[in-house]
């Protein structure tokens, strides 16, 4: 059974803003602009330098727990400011995030586990977090961030990849479906096949960090805002049609402001795993924010509409609709509508995380009324499910 939907979308929330803030403190330090003698672990504050964080041994096993994280970046609050644009936000979420803390006996209930950043100029930043109140383990992507990594370079190549259709699909599926699916080359690429990696694949890392904590138990959650949303929707597609037997189902992944991934067909595929149980996904988005809709279609020399997936929860300053393609004609025309030519200010203001966290936090009483279980068994919303979906 799932929490209510506003406080398992708020928490992704607040984890897809603060990878942003924690990369950033690592670059300073690494880079010698911050001394974190007085505010890091002594354990890991001579390796974070050479080596990405991994702190999974602190805490008798439990990892660097979360309020640990918030007092580092309390601590560092001067010098991120400097290196911060939304520090006034940041600190607001993390106030927020501390009374929800602090009003819970169960304190030092979350943990960071590991951090991979170090090698951000090549490859794709990621967080592994423990809940061990609700038993979770989470993949938090970063979004794009400047011009020195590969992030935009990600973001910009949109031709279509062919990516292997998932073992426990094959079955439901026809034609050419049953080998590949077809998604945007720059998000594959960045966690399945980047060629400038240095060692392992982001993916297998990631097997790597959450597979100690699944055989304990843990469900596996997965988010990221913008380009970190877009990894999330392929990682979490990956996993849920893996035949891994020590992979738990259903995955979830709750995302902001993603980009489109793949097309019809990834569409297909993904909405035969929801039917199968293996996979939800709540994608988060602001109205008038046209990152959701780009890139329209593929590049290169055969053109294709890009397709979203999952149960889209669109959000306005006073409303919010809830929506799903099997149960609504939410084509090219409705997913474009917002991608007419805005001022800079317009998109920056819409792409915002700050921005989702407003609206959501006006509709918060409607919202804990809801969870991601409920929305899957309304068959208004999802439609009624089928033994296989083929196409």
């Amino acid at each position: 059974m799932s929490n209510n939907l506003y406080d398992d979308s708020i928490r992704m929330l607040w984890a897809s803003k603060l990878v942003y803030s924690f990369a950033k403190l690592l670059q300073e330090g690494r880079a010698g602009g911050l001394d974190l003698a007085d505010t890091f672990p002594p354990e890991v504050l001579a390796a974070y330098k050479d080596e990405r964080l991994d702190v999974r041994d602190l805490g008798e096993g439990n990892g660097l727990s979360f309020n640990a994280v918030l007092k580092i970046v309390v601590a560092n609050a001067e010098n991120l400011k400097k290196i911060e644009p939304e520090f006034e936000y940041v600190a607001k979420m993390i106030e927020k995030i501390q009374a929800v803390e602090n009003a819970d006996e169960s304190s030092d209930e979350l943990f960071l586990e590991t951090f991979s950043s170090i090698d951000a100029a090549t490859q794709c930043v990621y967080g592994v977090l423990k809940d061990t109140k609700n038993k979770r383990v989470t993949v938090v992507f970063r979004g794009s961030t400047d011009f020195s990594t590969r992030d935009w370079q990600t973001n910009l190549s949109a031709q279509l990849e062919g990516m292997k259709t998932p073992k426990l699909l094959k079955d439901g599926l026809e034609g050419e479906l049953k080998k590949r699916v077809l998604v945007h080359r720059g998000f594959y690429d960045y966690i399945f096949d980047n060629k400038r990696a240095k060692g392992d694949q982001r993916y297998d890392m990631i097997l790597n960090d959450i597979k100690p904590f699944v055989e304990e138990g843990y469900k596996i959650y997965v988010t990221g805002h913008s380009l970190g949303a877009a990894l999330s929707s392929l990682l979490a597609f990956k996993l849920a049609g893996s035949d891994k037997s020590w992979i738990p189902k259903p995955v979830t992944c709750i995302s902001y402001a993603s980009p489109f991934v793949g097309t019809d067909g990834f569409r297909t595929a993904f909405t035969l795993l929801e039917q199968m149980g293996h996979i939800r996904y709540l994608r988060v988005n602001n109205d008038a924010d046209t990152v959701p809709t780009i890139p329209p279609f593929s590049l290169g020399w055969k053109k294709r509409l890009y397709k979203h997936v999952g149960i889209n929860l669109r959000l306005y300053d006073d409303s919010f609709i809830l929506s799903h393609p099997n149960s609504n004609g939410w084509g090219f025309v409705n997913a474009v509508r917002n991608s007419v030519l805005k001022p800079v200010w317009s998109v920056l203001t819409y792409h915002s995380l700050q921005t989702h966290e407003d609206r959501m936090d006006a509709q918060k009483e409607r919202l804990q009324h809801m969870n991601l279980d409920d929305l899957y068994a309304n068959e208004e919303l999802f439609g009624t499910p089928k033994t296989s979906l083929c196409g």
